[in-house]
């Protein structure tokens, strides 16, 4: 059956140095090119490797520029993928984000379909000053009301939050994550580690992942196990420094971005437990990837965390007290964290695979051509 011909825009690119939609592009467009689509993923320079590809795994890459300042990057990169864009043949756009939406609305007039993945609520992310904030909830509004044919929500929550928000209804489609059991031997000695030595964080040092309480709990738990923060920033900041002030002299290690086959997933699979205190996304990637690894999750109790890990982990409030107490259970019920994360693998197996993701991608892709009257790959006004 003929494809779509799909524009990718809004990730750094594939293949994934860095970030969660970078993963999903790069685990997503190779399987709808598998199930007979034409996949264009835009790349930014420095964010995919040292050699610049022009295809990865049947997806076409185009690298485009961008102004490398914090706060119009991403934007400066859309805006340059969009005006590539126009030139190409394109059926339908999949929008990853919805920071640029304001530049969405005039492709809705080429006939070409425009397809927003919401991510999570990212005006509430707390780098952001007021008037960062004020942007992102008027693309936010933009999106639910204007600049998509339509919607997707990758958490029921998400999905939630935009019906009761706007009055928009969006497609549930799910993050993915691999399912892992074996820790090859001395895949940790690069780091001096030793399995079950520690509990990992693996994530961005932002700070609406909660790194600094995270930080702060399991000092105040008295854990003789080691916390290992595998993760970096894009820019320095007074959060980065006062985080390593605060670790100071503790058992607390910093590894920095950590980039490479299975690296990330090797230190899952030592790990003890993983604390997760992301609060603003929707289905997170480093939680499911913590699941499918087989991580007893400590997450904070958000909708979207509980929505992933149901019964298969732990959650903690933002009560003083409320991790370390948790982390205390855990160093002294070793039995019952390794029961949680074996159910939590089987969780990622049965929910989230990635060819399930790209299943349901590829049917809602072309469910949505066919009610625009139209067949995948037919001609349309640019």
């Amino acid at each position: 059956m003929a494809g779509l011909r799909i524009a990718v825009i809004g990730s750094r690119g594939i293949p994934a140095g860095y970030g969660g939609f970078e993963t999903f592009a790069q685990e997503l467009c190779p399987r709808l090119v598998e199930r007979g689509h034409e996949v264009t993923v835009y790349c930014r320079k420095g964010y995919t490797g040292d050699t610049r590809l022009r295809e990865y795994k049947g997806v076409r890459l185009i690298h485009t520029p961008a102004l490398k300042m914090r706060t119009i990057e991403q934007l400066s990169h859309e805006l340059t993928s969009i005006v590539d864009s126009l030139g190409r043949r394109v059926d339908l756009y999949y929008f990853l984000g919805y920071r640029g939406a304001p530049m969405y609305i005039p492709l809705r007039a080429t006939r070409r379909i425009v397809v927003v993945n919401t991510d999570g609520l990212e005006w509430r992310r707390r780098k952001w000053n007021r008037l960062g904030r004020s942007y992102l909830r008027f693309a936010e509004r933009l999106a639910a009301k204007v600049a998509a044919d339509e919607l997707i929500s990758d958490a029921k929550a998400i999905q939630a939050y935009f019906e009761e928000t706007y009055g928009r209804g969006s497609r549930y489609l799910t993050n993915g994550a691999y399912s892992y059991t074996e820790l090859p031997e001395g895949a940790l000695d690069q780091w001096s580690l030793t399995p079950g030595g520690y509990y990992l964080v693996a994530c961005r040092i932002e700070p609406e992942n909660n790194v600094d309480l995270i930080v702060r709990e399991f000092i105040a738990s008295g854990s003789s196990k080691e916390l290992v923060i595998a993760g970096g920033m894009n820019y320095e900041t007074p959060f980065w420094k006062d985080l390593q002030t605060m670790a100071e002299g503790h058992r607390v290690r910093f590894l920095g971005p950590v980039y490479g086959p299975m690296l990330v997933e090797h230190l899952h699979l030592g790990a003890y437990g993983y604390l997760h205190g992301h609060e603003v996304g929707g289905t997170n990637p480093a939680l499911l990837k913590a699941m499918g690894c087989g991580n007893c999750a400590i997450a904070l109790d958000t909708a979207f965390n509980s929505e992933n890990l149901v019964d298969t982990g732990l959650y903690w409030s933002k009560e003083p007290g409320s991790l370390a107490e948790r982390i205390r259970w855990a160093d002294d019920h070793a039995e019952e964290v390794v029961e949680l994360g074996r159910r939590a693998r089987k969780r990622i197996e049965a929910e989230y695979t990635w060819d399930g993701v790209a299943d349901r991608h590829d049917a809602f892709f072309r469910e949505l051509a066919t009610a625009r009257g139209r067949r995948p790959g037919e001609p349309h006004a640019i």
